[in-house]
């Protein structure tokens, strides 16, 4: 699981997280709108930060957020790591298991999958729904809930005999948790200033991508030597150490800057005292929606479905079938699986120095010659490129091959660094072409990713029993290019015709 079920991939998480919450963005900057502030203001900023031309500008105020000193600060996004690389661990821990579950559920392998799969749409979508309310009652108290409901949900996994029983309790348990994928953002921008949040959107989205890796690679072990219900027994085990880091050591971040009697610094009267922090914001069905508006922006919305496609086929399609295309054919062990998932390691590595630092580069040197948003859609193309070249190595060779080799790797590394590009281009383009809205821009194009990954998993075993391996990456592959790659080169050119009209 290279990705949420494989979930999020890096470009993604760090898009989401350097393009924070607005709401959070809007409270903070009241206080930086004027520079003239007093001498005794530029006094206390620089005895906290050695400097007072900051963005956004703290208060005079031990209590804000901005004020913490740096290790609280990078402690507090340390808890949040945490809690989002274990959403993705637990999302993608199962898969090297499905052959034992298979065994124990008497299902068919493709039906096990689901166990992994039914989480790839809840973490899509769920955190639209958990962002308005932690926005509004603050962070700290809803997470602690959650990761304690999510941790009696694991335990139901260790006990569960039937199929139908374990999809829900990993559904309620995906639900829950994904509050963890729900607040990178917003804990990012309220603790930092602008200049520090390249460093921290780092970190968070490399580990919440290490998450989906790690899931299947070290579950692997566990798999190979213990019943499947002992993965759930670690992820229990996890998911109650979650709680009580936020229970000691967790701070709320949410703070209302307006009215600072609605903020409660001590940590163990926040548990007893649940109210809303900032009543101004909205926590409704119209909240939870808006990012669906997005659907009117065409540009956006052809971005988010290119993006979705090669989601589908380059992560879904060969992560979290990886057991049935190869475990099941070479006759893999759950440890054997799991090391597979290296592969999409490598491949999201390269990919991202490539879609990362270089578009950067790209759009300043595209700047220098006045060109548009657009012209950063011409790094999405050896994305596509690479994603049809590694879906169709990966097809070809697994066919071919009569026992294990590692061309089929080869074909993996290949498609996953063109997701990373696509990735890391859509996302910033999306940006770019909504910079108002950036938070629902995050969280539209994750349920448009998600919801076309979920589907995949129907029809991809079909696919490969009545086409054989080469015949359906191949059209996945085809797929890419003619709903993604041509959608794209249409918005390219449109953007490009029509931006000095």
């Amino acid at each position: 699981m290279a990705s949420i079920t494989s979930t999020m991939s890096l470009a993604d998480e760090k898009a989401q997280i350097s393009h924070i919450d607005v709401e959070s963005e809007i409270d903070s900057l009241k206080n930086s709108e004027n520079l003239g502030i007093s001498e005794v203001h530029k006094q206390y900023l620089i005895a906290k930060h050695g400097r007072y031309d900051l963005t956004p500008l703290p208060t005079m105020d031990d209590e804000d957020p901005l004020n913490w000193p740096n290790w609280v600060k990078n402690f507090q996004l340390g808890i949040v790591v945490c809690h989002g690389f274990f959403t993705t661990f637990f999302a993608s821990g199962t898969v090297p298991a499905f052959g034992p579950l298979s065994v124990e559920l008497n299902q068919p392998i493709d039906r096990v999958s689901y166990v992994t799969s039914c989480q790839i749409i809840i973490l899509g979508l769920c955190p639209s729904i958990w962002t308005p309310f932690m926005n509004k009652y603050g962070k700290r108290q809803i997470l602690i809930i959650t990761s304690f409901i999510a941790t009696m949900f694991n335990l139901g996994c260790v006990f569960a005999k039937s199929y139908g029983a374990l999809i829900a309790l990993r559904c309620m348990v995906a639900f829950f948790f994904s509050t963890g994928t729900a607040i990178g953002g917003s804990v990012v921008s309220e603790t930092t200033f602008s200049h520090q949040r390249g460093s921290r959107s780092g970190i968070w989205g490399l580990m919440v991508n290490l998450g989906t890796i790690a899931g299947p690679l070290f579950m692997g072990f566990v798999a190979q030597r213990q019943a499947p219900k002992y993965i759930f027994v670690v992820f229990t085990g996890i998911s109650f150490v979650q709680v009580l880091l936020y229970i000691f050591f967790a701070k709320e971040t949410t703070y209302n800057y307006d009215d600072k009697s609605r903020n409660e610094p001590n940590r163990f009267k926040q548990l007893i005292r649940f109210r809303t922090i900032m009543p101004e914001r909205k926590a409704n069905i119209a909240k939870i929606l808006s990012p669906a508006k997005l659907f009117a922006s065409w540009k956006v919305a052809v971005a988010g479905i290119a993006y979705g496609i090669c989601f589908m086929f380059d992560n879904i399609a060969t992560n979290v079938e990886l057991p049935i295309v190869m475990g099941e054919k070479f006759h893999m062990g759950p440890q054997a699986t799991g090391l597979q998932f290296l592969s999409f390691l490598i491949g999201s590595l390269i990919g991202e120095q490539f879609g990362g630092w270089m578009s950067d580069k790209w759009m300043i040197f595209g700047k220098s010659r006045n060109k548009g948003k657009a012209f950063r859609l011409w790094m999405s193309y050896p994305g596509f490129i690479t994603s049809v070249v590694g879906l169709a190595v990966y097809g070809v060779q697994i066919q071919k091959a009569e026992s294990w080799n590692i061309t089929p790797l080869v074909g993996l590394v290949i498609c996953s660094v063109g997701l990373q590009i696509v990735t890391t281009t859509m996302i910033a383009f999306s940006m770019d072409t909504e910079p108002t809205r950036h938070s629902e821009v995050a969280l539209f194009l994750t349920a448009v990713r998600q919801t076309l990954g979920f589907i995949g998993p129907f029809f991809y075993p079909k696919m490969y029993s009545s086409l054989g391996f080469a015949n359906a990456y191949g059209i996945m592959a085809g797929l890419i290019a003619a709903l993604a790659m041509i959608p794209t080169i249409i918005v390219h050119f449109y953007d490009d015709k029509n931006r000095h009209l």
